[in-house]
C-alpha cells in the first residue's frame, strides 16, 4: 500500500549515542566543539535509519492515505519498525474522513494492533472490515510509535557503532568529495554492520 506522507510526529528524546560517547570515540576532550559533534550524532542516527528503514529511539510517526486497501480486511503495515512493545508509547490513533465529509477517529475496540510483526500492522478485527469511508487526498492517518526503547542503550550494538563510525569520519573530513579509497571503506564499514541487523525479507 503506497502512502502519501510519512512524518515525525514527536521526534526522540534522546540520541543512540550520547555526546559523552562520541567524544570518547572521537578522542576530544574539550567543549569547543560539543555542537557540531552533537549535530554529527543526529546526522548519523538519520542517516541510519533511513538506510535500515528503522526507528532506532522511541520515536512518534504519522502515516497519511487516501484509502484501506480495497478488499476491507488486508492488514496495513506501519514502516519504520519496530513498533513500541510496552509501556506509555505504545497508543495507536486512526482516523478516517466519513463519506459525508466530517473527520472520525476509530475506537480502540474497532481494529487490531500487530506489534510482533515487522513491519508492524493494523488490522480490523476478526471476522469485519474498515468502515466505508470517503476515498480521497490524505483521507486516513494513523499514528503510532516506534523504536528499540527510550534509550540509546536499547539499540543494538551494531547500530550504535555504526554511527559512532560515521560521526567520525565525517568529523575528520569535512568536505563531500575525497581523494583515495578511504570513503568506500568507511562506507562498506558502516553498511556491513547494519546489514547484520536486517531481518529476513525486511530490511
Amino acid at each position: 500500500m503506497q502512502y502519501r506522507s510519512l512524518t515525525r510526529q514527536t521526534p526522540p528524546a534522546v540520541e543512540p549515542v550520547t555526546l559523552a560517547e562520541a567524544k570518547a570515540h572521537l578522542r576530544v576532550d574539550t567543549s569547543d566543539d560539543d555542537a557540531y559533534v552533537q549535530n554529527l550524532v543526529t546526522s548519523a542516527r538519520e542517516w541510519c535509519e533511513q538506510y535500515l528503514d528503522r526507528t532506532l529511539v522511541h520515536t512518534q510517526w504519522v502515516m497519511r492515505f487516501d484509502k484501506f486497501p480495497d478488499s476491507g480486511i488486508e492488514p496495513v503495515e506501519l514502516p519504520r519498525p519496530p513498533m513500541v512493545m510496552s509501556g506509555t508509547a505504545t497508543a495507536v490513533t486512526v482516523t478516517f474522513t466519513q463519506e459525508a465529509g466530517p473527520t472520525s477517529t476509530y475506537s480502540t475496540a474497532e481494529y487490531r494492533v500487530d506489534r510482533n510483526a515487522t513491519p508492524g500492522a493494523i488490522l480490523p478485527i476478526y471476522g469485519s472490515t474498515w468502515t466505508p469511508h470517503r476515498q480521497d487526498d490524505n483521507a486516513i492517518s494513523v499514528t503510532w510509535w516506534a523504536g528499540y526503547g527510550a534509550t540509546g542503550s536499547s539499540v543494538p550494538a551494531a547500530i550504535r557503532h555504526a554511527i559512532l563510525m560515521l560521526v567520525g569520519h565525517w568529523y575528520e573530513f569535512r568536505t563531500s568529495v575525497l581523494t583515495g579509497s578511504i570513503s568506500k571503506e568507511v562506507e562498506f564499514g558502516v553498511k556491513s554492520l547494519l546489514d547484520s541487523q536486517r531481518w529476513g525479507s525486511y530490511r
